[in-house]
């Protein structure tokens, strides 16, 4: 069975017009493929028909799948996941499903609802909830922007910028990485690609990747909380 490694930079399927889905695809050679994957419609009570999201983001029997949007609720109670508080996420997850409209609700809900679908319908194994190791998770969280920090050795300028995507690339490439497709990728693209890395770093170079924040739980009616999220180990020489 041939693993890919695959990294989506999620959208928000609630939007007026959503954006297609950033996908890269890493190869155990290093070599990087970019695609994009279509959020399906929403419903009026603004859900996502679960086998309609596993048919739309697929995911292949040796796949190993980080995605660039939370997967669970906080804690009753919370109005912010422990891992995007240490990682400073912008994207702040609360203890229950918010309805799309203010800034990243709709991101938020459709990424939730997708972590859900895959788990229960597609069973694809979600670290801590279905095995404590990282390497025998296939479905993972990251936040590309902290893994940025963790790599950079100095400021990278802004992700929309010329010269902030070259050094992003730069940094992707340093690490053995490949665009097949050559051209300038778009930040969109390239946080994909770091989602994919990291996947990659979990099954070749496990002591290089961690997982922060609280482990994902199960409520009884189902509800996913928590979660923690990848990042790239730092360096002795940059802590």
């Amino acid at each position: 069975m041939t693993t890919r490694f695959v990294g989506w930079d999620l959208t928000d399927p609630f939007a007026r017009a959503p954006r297609p889905v950033d996908e890269a695809v890493l190869d155990a050679e290093g070599h990087v493929r970019f695609s994009q994957r279509v959020w399906p419609r929403a419903d009026a009570r603004h859900g996502l028909d679960p086998q309609a999201l596993r048919e739309a983001f697929a995911v292949g029997p040796g796949d190993v799948v980080v995605v660039d949007g939370p997967q669970a609720l906080a804690n009753p109670g919370s109005r912010v996941r422990d891992a995007e508080r240490r990682l400073r996420a912008p994207g702040r997850t609360p203890d229950v499903l918010p309805q799309p409209g203010p800034p990243f609700a709709g991101f938020v809900r459709g990424s939730v609802l997708l972590f859900a679908a895959l788990r229960c319908g597609a069973g694809v194994p979600l670290l801590d909830l279905d095995t404590p190791e990282p390497s025998r998770a296939r479905l993972f969280e990251a936040f590309p922007g902290a893994t940025w920090r963790t790599l950079a050795v100095e400021k990278l300028g802004g992700k929309a910028t010329p010269e902030g995507r070259a050094r992003r690339q730069a940094l992707l490439e340093a690490e053995g990485l490949r665009f097949v497709d050559g051209g300038p990728c778009t930040h969109d693209q390239l946080d994909a690609t770091a989602c994919a890395w990291l996947g990659w770093l979990t099954r070749a170079r496990p002591g290089d990747v961690t997982a922060v924040g609280l482990p994902l739980t199960q409520d009884p009616d189902g509800t996913l909380r928590e979660g923690r999220i990848l990042d790239r180990v730092q360096s002795l020489s940059r802590r």
